[in-house]
């Protein structure tokens, strides 16, 4: 089963004060009023996911992209260059595929990287 978060926003289950600290320490941060993690820092990104998935009984996770051009979050799942992608399913930004199909947005994104 994939689990798909969303990198600003995504509730997990009650951990105990170790695996909380953990998770801190690992880059997410937690907003108390409204219950939720957040990525803070995507220095241990995949420690961070493997940790998660382990909190969620082992279920891969994966996490929604943000659009560069447009803002809109997104999965990677309908990507066509997804095969070719070194951050797919990463919560980074990227290029949504509405905004890619039209070919000078496409272009500019290129040209930035």
């Amino acid at each position: 089963m994939v689990i798909v978060l969303n990198k600003n926003a995504f509730k997990l289950p009650r951990v105990d004060r170790e695996k909380f600290i953990s998770l801190m320490r690992l880059g997410l941060d937690y907003n108390r009023d409204q219950g939720v993690f957040s990525i803070k820092s995507y220095n241990n990104i995949e420690k961070a996911m493997e940790a998660i998935s382990s909190i969620l009984g082992g279920s891969e996770v994966v996490f929604l992209q943000s659009c560069i051009r447009c803002g809109k979050d997104f999965p990677c799942t309908n990507c066509n260059y997804i095969e070719l992608c070194n951050t797919k399913n990463l919560p980074f930004s990227c290029v949504c595929p509405q905004c890619l199909r039209d070919r000078k947005q496409f272009e500019e994104y290129l040209e930035k990287f």
